[in-house]
């Protein structure tokens, strides 16, 4: 699909790193990266341990889990990173994974009886980004799953706006009192 490579809205990522606090990219490319350890298509994800293999680098201390594993996968073919997030699961790893709601397929009743959570973005749709630019093209509803080792599908059931979600993900600026 030629949506297949557009970008996260950064400030849906803010918004959810803000609560779950990412350290690494599943899913990514070298220029939409949304955290500084990551794998691209050429990583080839899906044939990576997910729990060991996604790990921060940390100066002095080598490879080290830090933070939860963030996944927007294309859209074309949902299943395969939906299992690996279940797998990681499993093996004490969170993964919090943006995917497009569709409820009547396979993979969708997969994820929900393993997430811990299933958010439903609602009152509107998400433009994502290609090569910086907002698109119009998203002719689906989002969901959010939340992929909890500690709280394997307990099945809690969300809504979020979609403005509240944009607006909780800006980024605030200071501002400065002159000098005077």
């Amino acid at each position: 699909m030629s949506n297949d490579l557009w970008a996260t809205p950064p400030e849906v990522f803010e918004a959810l790193d803000k609560e779950f606090c990412f350290g690494f990219d599943v899913c990514a490319e070298y220029e939409t990266a949304k955290c500084s350890d990551y794998w691209t298509i050429e990583d080839d994800a899906l044939s990576k341990d997910w729990a060991e293999d996604a790990k921060s680098r940390i100066p002095g201390a080598g490879l080290i889990e830090i933070g939860t594993i963030w996944c927007n996968p294309p859209y074309s073919n949902i299943k395969p990173w939906v299992e690996k997030a279940i797998e990681a699961q499993l093996n004490g790893r969170m993964t919090v994974m943006l995917v497009m709601c569709d409820p009547s397929v396979k993979w969708f009743s997969l994820a929900q009886q393993y997430a811990s959570e299933t958010r439903f973005v609602t009152d509107g749709r998400l433009a994502f980004l290609k090569n910086g630019v907002p698109q119009k093209g998203n002719n689906k509803g989002l969901v959010i799953f939340v992929f909890d080792p500690h709280r394997i599908g307990t099945g809690h059931v969300s809504f979020v706006t979609r403005e509240s979600l944009l607006s909780k993900g800006k980024v605030k600026t200071l501002e400065v009192a002159p000098d005077g």
